[in-house]
């Protein structure tokens, strides 16, 4: 990445940041809202969704290796279970921040997160976005927006004056315009700040739904490439031979034993039932 960098190339720079992951060969790696593009290096993944959905443009869900349905804000695994955790373009759609970030904590002893800056977010205005957010100090500022506009007279005079120079230059300078932010529990955590923790969300997303974007040939084909390339570095191997149980927890009741039965698991205090369809379980109740 950063050879690339100074060779100004970064966009190339940018999409090798998948590849990145500070961990040791032996650590295990949960990813939250892993979508349609799960990083390399994760064992684990989570989403919220099962089906096609405007939260990752109407993309398939990956499943390749385990993986478990479920909310970042009340995640089903035990404390610790995970060395890493890896947040990508997931948190600015939650509802509560604060808990999102407690919970990644609880189960994690590091991690990863990557949102769009706030000046993106302000200008471009994502209709399935909660939240704001930029560093500050070594740590996060997060801003729960009042509305699907934040600022209607900056967003109409920049999608009117600016939005086709800034679609191209926000391509080719993406760093400039995210936020990416490692933390670590030896290191004091995740630091951030809400700055209007109080304010109640009284605004639905509005989504796109139902409009389905045909993919160019272009498209097609980094999708084949990353295909191949997931299945050359991932470890393949070792997903497939962990036991996803033994790292959960029930939703229900925090019992840490679940048991296996023909279709999915069962809390062995309230009996609590989860699904499981082929690599997936399903714990949203």
């Amino acid at each position: 990445m950063s050879f690339f960098r100074k060779l100004n190339m970064d966009p190339i720079a940018w999409s090798l940041r998948r590849i990145y992951c500070p961990v040791k060969k032996s650590d295990l790696v949960l990813e939250l809202g892993s979508g349609s593009n799960p990083f390399f290096r994760s064992n684990v993944l989570c989403d919220a969704f099962a089906e096609d959905t405007p939260h990752r443009h109407f993309e398939k869900l990956i499943h390749d290796r385990p993986t478990v349905l479920a909310f970042a804000e009340d995640l089903p695994f035990k404390d610790d279970s995970f060395d890493f955790v890896i947040a990508c373009h997931v948190l600015e759609h939650s509802e509560d921040p604060a808990k999102f970030l407690s919970e990644i904590q609880r189960v994690a002893k590091a991690g990863y997160i990557e949102v769009p800056d706030a000046f993106v977010e302000r200008l471009t205005t994502y209709s399935v976005h909660r939240l704001e957010i930029t560093d500050r100090d070594n740590g996060l500022l997060i801003r729960k927006k009042k509305g699907i506009i934040e600022d209607v007279e900056v967003s109409e005079l920049f999608r009117h004056k600016a939005w086709e120079v800034f679609n191209g230059f926000f391509s080719k300078k993406p760093f400039h315009f995210h936020v990416r932010y490692y933390w670590n529990k030896d290191k004091g955590g995740i630091k951030y700040r809400i700055v209007n923790p109080e304010y109640k969300f009284d605004w639905d997303l509005r989504p796109l739904e139902g409009v389905v974007l045909k993919p160019s040939l272009k498209q097609n084909i980094k999708k084949i490439i990353l295909l191949a390339i997931r299945k050359f570095l991932s470890q393949n191997r070792r997903n497939e031979k962990i036991n996803l149980p033994s790292l959960m927890k029930c939703k229900a009741c925090g019992h840490e034993k679940l048991l296996k039965e023909e279709d999915g698991l069962i809390c062995g205090n309230c009996r609590n039932k989860y699904k499981i369809n082929g690599h997936i379980v399903n714990t949203i109740l």
